[in-house]
C-alpha cells in the first residue's frame, strides 16, 4: 500500500493567510510625498515608506504627533486613536500602533503582497475643561506600508537529483492556479518516482533563477516538513515510497511547509490514434486504483500512454482484438483498427488489459419521465464535447445509463460520477437542460440547468469561413451573446452549430448592426474585413458589431500607461505577442479603452476581471477569445 512520506507540520508562520486583493488597477496610487496635515491647532508629519519586513518591534511609527491644546490652558487631553480606512486602532503619544495591527489591516484589505500600500488616516482625540469636550480629528494623511511577506515569484522549476541538478531545466514546474500567489499562495506539482526506488534530493528554482545561482531557491528548513527561502538550508529530500509511481509536491508559500505524497497512478491516461491523425491525445480519468475511462470518438487503430505531451512508457497491445485485449510498455502493435464512431474505453492497469464497448446510445433514466422503464436518448454536442438532452421532467431520481442497459451507468455526485453511483436528483417540476461530460481533463461530471427558452449559445456563420465553419457565441441565460471573431463579407446567425434550422436573416440596419428575422430573408451585409465584437440580443431580435482595431497588455509594468499591441493570428484563431516588457500585474483590452478588458484566471478570462500577475523575462502571450467556450490565454 502506497504510503505518506510526509505529513503537513503543523507550522503556524506569523504571516496570516491572504484575502482577496483591492482592485486598484483603474486608479494606480501615486507615493505620496512627506506631509504635515492640521490636527486642531496641533499637527500630524507622516514617517516616509514603513516596511514591515525590517520591523522586528511589536510597535511601529506610523506618524509624528504635535498635541492640539486648549485656549485656556485648562483641559485633558485623551488617549489617541489612528483610522485607517473604517477600522480604527489605538495609537500611541509617539504616534505608534501595534505592528501586528498593521500588518492584518493591510492583508485584509489588500493581500500580504509586499509591495507599497498608501492608506488613508486620521488621528482623532479629545479635550475636555471639566465642562466642555470637543473631538478633534486630523485631516486625512497617508500612512505608506509593505506588508510583511516573502517575496513569491509565480513559477518555480524543481532542480535535483532526477535531472541532473540541472538549473535550467524546466520540466517539473511549481506553479499555483495562475492567480496572484498572495491570494492563492498553495503551490503544487507532480513528479516521477524514481525507477530504482532511490530517494530523491532537489530544491526549487525560481523563475527569475533559472540558469542563474543558487540564492534565490527554495531549501530544507529547520524541521521536517517545512522549507527555507533564499537557500538557506540543505536539500529538500523525499523519502523513496516502493509502491509509488509519482509524488504530487504541495507547497504552502505563507507558511512555509511542504508535502510529497505518493501516488500509485497517475489521475489520466491518454488515447492517442488515427481518429486524429496520431496528433491530439484524449484523456481518461482514473479512479485513484488504476482503472481509467472515457467516452471517445475513434477510427482505426490507437493505443495508450501516461503523458499528455509526450509517449515515454506509452502501452501497446500483447494480445487481442478491436474490442479487448492486453497491454505491454515493452513495445508492440497498435490496438486493433475498430470502425469509426463513439466507444466507451476502460483500461486497467492492475491487470494491463483493456475494453472498448461502441456506444449506440447515452440517456437519461428514472422517475423523472414518471418510471425507470423509458430512456431520453441525449446527443452530442460538438462544440461543448459533451452529450445533453433538454426535456420537461419531474421532481424523482434520474441516472444515466450506456446502451439503455444498466451493465454500465453514472450516478452519485453531479461534480463526480462513478459506475454504479447513488440516484441523482431533481428538486422540482421544470424544463432542463442537463449535460454530461465524459471526456473531460476531469471526474465524469454533469450539470442540470432549468431551461429559459433561449439557446445556451448561437452561432455565428460567414463569408470568412466559406460559409463552412460556426463560430460560438457565449450566451448569458436570458437571450444575450457574445463573440469576438474575425469577418470577412456577409453572414448570419444560427442556434445550432451542425444545421441551419431557425436561422436568422437581416430585417433592416447598417454595415455594423441591424434587427434580425427568423421569417427568411437576406444576410447580414459586410461590415468590412476585420476583427469584431459581435453581440446578438436574440430576446429583441438585433445585433451590433465593435470592432477591434487592436488587442494589448497593459499593466503596472509602466504604470498602466502604454499599451503592449499583439498581432492577430488568423491561423491559430489568437492575438498574440512576444515580449520581455511584462512584469508584475496586468490585463488585457480592446483599442486601447478600459470598455473592453479582459482579467480573471488565464483559463477563463472575464470582461473587467481582476489584474493577472507574471514574473519578468520573455514570454510569448496568446490570447483565445470566444474559443471553446471561454476566453483564454496561454503563456510560454
Amino acid at each position: 500500500m502506497v504510503k505518506k512520506i510526509l505529513s503537513l507540520i503543523a507550522f503556524v508562520a506569523s504571516l496570516a493567510a491572504c484575502t482577496d486583493d483591492f482592485k486598484d488597477w483603474l486608479s494606480p496610487q501615486v507615493v505620496p510625498q512627506p506631509e504635515q496635515v492640521s490636527f486642531g491647532n496641533g499637527n500630524i508629519s507622516t514617517v516616509g515608506i514603513i516596511d514591515l519586513n525590517n520591523i522586528t518591534a511589536e510597535r511601529v511609527k506610523v506618524c509624528d504627533i504635535t498635541a492640539p491644546t486648549s485656549t485656556d490652558g485648562n483641559y485633558t487631553l485623551s488617549s489617541y486613536l489612528l483610522t485607517l480606512g473604517e477600522e480604527t486602532f489605538e495609537i500611541g503619544t509617539d504616534g505608534t500602533i501595534a505592528t501586528a495591527d498593521l500588518q492584518a489591516y493591510i492583508e485584509k484589505i489588500y493581500t500580504c503582497n509586499p509591495i507599497q500600500r498608501d492608506i488613508d488616516a486620521t488621528v482623532s482625540t479629545w479635550l475636555t475643561n471639566g465642562s466642555t469636550t470637543v473631538k478633534i480629528i486630523s485631516d486625512v494623511f497617508h500612512v505608506s506600508a509593505i506588508p510583511q511577506a516573502p517575496v513569491i515569484e509565480q513559477a518555480y522549476y524543481l532542480t535535483g537529483s532526477i535531472n541532473g541538478w540541472d538549473n535550467t531545466d524546466t520540466t517539473y514546474k511549481l506553479t499555483n492556479d495562475g492567480s496572484d500567489p498572495y491570494v492563492n499562495p498553495i503551490f503544487k506539482v507532480r513528479i516521477p518516482a524514481t525507477q530504482d526506488g532511490s530517494n530523491i534530493e532537489f530544491k526549487m528554482t525560481p523563475e527569475s533563477g533559472l540558469g542563474g545561482d543558487w540564492s534565490g531557491c527554495l531549501s530544507a528548513g529547520d524541521t521536517e516538513g517545512q522549507f527555507a527561502y533564499k537557500n538557506a538550508g540543505g536539500n529538500l529530500v523525499i523519502v523513496a515510497d516502493p509502491d509509488a509511481l509519482f509524488y504530487d509536491l504541495t507547497f504552502k508559500m505563507l507558511e512555509q511547509t511542504w508535502t510529497a505524497t505518493p501516488v500509485g497512478f497517475n489521475e489520466f491516461i491518454y488515447e492517442i490514434g488515427n481518429e486524429s491523425g496520431w496528433s491530439e491525445p484524449h484523456p481518461l480519468h482514473g479512479d485513484g486504483n488504476g482503472f481509467y475511462s472515457a467516452v471517445i470518438y475513434l477510427n482505426g487503430e490507437f493505443k495508450f500512454k501516461p503523458n499528455k505531451d509526450n509517449w515515454d512508457g506509452d502501452w501497446e497491445k500483447v494480445s487481442g482484438d478491436a474490442t479487448s485485449g492486453t497491454l505491454t510498455t515493452d513495445g508492440g502493435p497498435n490496438m486493433d483498427g475498430v470502425a469509426e464512431g463513439f466507444y466507451f474505453v476502460q483500461v486497467d492497469l492492475k491487470e494491463m488489459t483493456y475494453k472498448v464497448t461502441p456506444v449506440t446510445s447515452i440517456s437519461i433514466i428514472g422517475s423523472v419521465r414518471g418510471n425507470w422503464d423509458t430512456d431520453i436518448d441525449m446527443t452530442y454536442n460538438e462544440i461543448m464535447k459533451c452529450w445533453e438532452a433538454r426535456e420537461t421532467l419531474s421532481a424523482g431520481e434520474f441516472k444515466f445509463r450506456l446502451n439503455h442497459d444498466w451493465a454500465i451507468n453514472w450516478g452519485g455526485s453531479v461534480d463526480d460520477l462513478t459506475q454504479g453511483g447513488a440516484n441523482l436528483q431533481i428538486a422540482a417540476d421544470g424544463a432542463y437542460v442537463i449535460r454530461l461530460f465524459l471526456s473531460d481533463e476531469a471526474p465524469a461530471h454533469c450539470t442540470v440547468k432549468e431551461d429559459n427558452g433561449y439557446p445556451d449559445n448561437f452561432y455565428e456563420i460567414g463569408n470568412e469561413g466559406g460559409w463552412s465553419t460556426s463560430h460560438l457565441l457565449l450566451g448569458d441565460g436570458n437571450g444575450k451573446y457574445q463573440g469576438y471573431y474575425w469577418l470577412d463579407g456577409e453572414f448570419k446567425f444560427k442556434p445550432n452549430a451542425d444545421n441551419w434550422d431557425n436561422d436568422l436573416e437581416y430585417v433592416s440596419g447598417d454595415n455594423t448592426s441591424g434587427s434580425l428575422t427568423d421569417g427568411g430573408g437576406p444576410n447580414c451585409p459586410d461590415p468590412g474585413a476585420g476583427f469584431y465584437q459581435i453581440n446578438l440580443d436574440f430576446a429583441n431580435m438585433h445585433y451590433s458589431l465593435t470592432k477591434i482595431e487592436s488587442v494589448s497588455l497593459i499593466g503596472g509594468f509602466n504604470d498602466w500607461g502604454g499599451d503592449v499591441d499583439m498581432t492577430y493570428n488568423k491561423e491559430e484563431g489568437c492575438w498574440q505577442v512576444t515580449t520581455d516588457a511584462v512584469s508584475g500585474e496586468y490585463k488585457f483590452r480592446a483599442n486601447h479603452d478600459w470598455s473592453i478588458n479582459w482579467g480573471g484566471s488565464v483559463d477563463d478570462l472575464t470582461q473587467g476581471g481582476d489584474n493577472l500577475t507574471i514574473d519578468g523575462g520573455t514570454h510569448t502571450f496568446k490570447l483565445y477569445l470566444s474559443y471553446n467556450g471561454a476566453h483564454h490565454v496561454t503563456i510560454e
